[in-house]
């Protein structure tokens, strides 16, 4: 009978306005979950995402779906919101968390220093912000040229800052070509289920499982037939997964 009326409360909040429905099943959401009702909380945060995406709300999503047992939803709440903002302080520190608590352990191995740290610094921006940072050194690029034009610095000065501009400006548009093509090829996906087990081939039958893996692993997704995925993990492992097993990234 609760679980009726909280859901006949959020139905009334969403008949107002969409900007004011989404602040008020956010308060509403929060309220849930500062009383530890987990599964109330959860519904004001699903309604939202009906109409908006941010990364707050997917941080609250996960921390509800913590609460609740539910690692797998909540890793890929977490891994949502860094989409969106991926130096957010706190969706990384609670993702961190919740991974220790992620079963299954594949051991990559490390790869060159610079790799690594490429790596670490493309992951740490959107394709937003690197087009905004390009932008940005285009129009320094071009206040520099300006300036030495009209005397307001010296030549040689200016030559160097113009210079310096146009190899920031090279490799962040390099930074935005290999993160659109990321992007574009690369998807990917959290296993929800508590254990799934993976098979050679899109069916259903005990001899083609080959492996098992647990809730909250990241996988890459290859390819996709109706009701199922084939992934693969970090290990170079693969094969095939029923659709309801996983949520896309």
């Amino acid at each position: 009978m609760m679980r009726i009326s909280g859901i006949i409360l959020l139905t009334m909040v969403s008949l107002r306005s969409d900007t004011i429905s989404a602040d008020s099943l956010f308060a509403l959401g929060n309220r849930y979950f500062s009383f530890e009702k987990y599964e109330y909380a959860l519904d004001a945060y699903s309604a939202i995402l009906e109409e908006v995406e941010h990364p707050d709300l997917y941080f609250n999503m996960g921390n509800t779906f913590y609460r609740l047992g539910d690692i797998g939803n909540a890793v890929w709440a977490y891994e949502k919101g860094l989409q969106f903002l991926p130096r957010h302080k706190d969706l990384n520190y609670n993702l961190d968390i919740v991974n220790t608590r992620v079963q299954d352990r594949i051991e990559v191995p490390q790869g060159y220093f610079f790799i690594e740290w490429y790596s670490s610094l493309k992951n740490k921006y959107t394709l937003h912000d690197l087009i905004v940072w390009g932008g940005l050194m285009i129009l320094l690029f071009a206040l520099a040229g300006f300036f030495k034009e009209f005397g307001i610095l010296d030549m040689v000065f200016a030559g160097r800052i113009q210079i310096f501009f146009l190899i920031l400006t090279i490799v962040i548009h390099g930074l935005v070509l290999d993160k659109y093509w990321e992007l574009s090829d690369k998807e990917e996906g959290i296993v929800v289920s508590p254990v799934v087990n993976v098979r050679s081939a899109p069916l259903a039958h005990d001899e083609k499982v080959i492996f098992r893996i647990h809730e909250g692993l990241k996988v890459d997704i290859a390819q996709s037939q109706p009701g199922w995925f084939e992934i693969i993990l970090l290990d170079g492992k693969k094969g095939w997964i029923p659709h309801k097993s996983l949520l896309k990234l």
